[in-house]
């Protein structure tokens, strides 16, 4: 049993950073950090990724210059998020559902 996740890579901040950062997520496929492989490589899927902040935080610290931006939707609504990782930092914000007012009925 588990809570599963569907995470993708949503920005990678400076762009001309974006390449090298994917080859070095596609790298971690048969490593001891292949989690990150599966949940937001070439092919994401709905996962059960527990250390995501934890791995990403450790990851980012390969580029401390660039951001990487994830969201994640987990498997119960609503549970939607994105976070940004530099440099072994992390800051998550969550997702809000807002409805707009109604208009007249005429």
């Amino acid at each position: 049993m588990g809570y599963s996740t569907y995470h993708e890579i949503v920005d990678i901040e400076p762009a001309s950073e974006e390449e090298t950062v994917k080859a070095a997520i596609e790298a971690t496929k048969d490593t001891e950090d292949e989690e990150i492989y599966y949940a937001i490589g070439q092919n994401p899927d709905w996962c059960k990724w527990y250390d995501c902040e934890e791995d990403m935080k450790k990851f980012s610290k390969r580029f401390p210059n660039v951001a990487i931006t994830i969201s994640g939707e987990g498997e119960e609504s609503p549970d939607f998020w994105k976070s940004r990782f530099k440099n072994g930092e992390c800051e998550t914000v969550y997702g809000e559902v807002v409805y707009p007012p109604f208009k007249e009925i005429k």
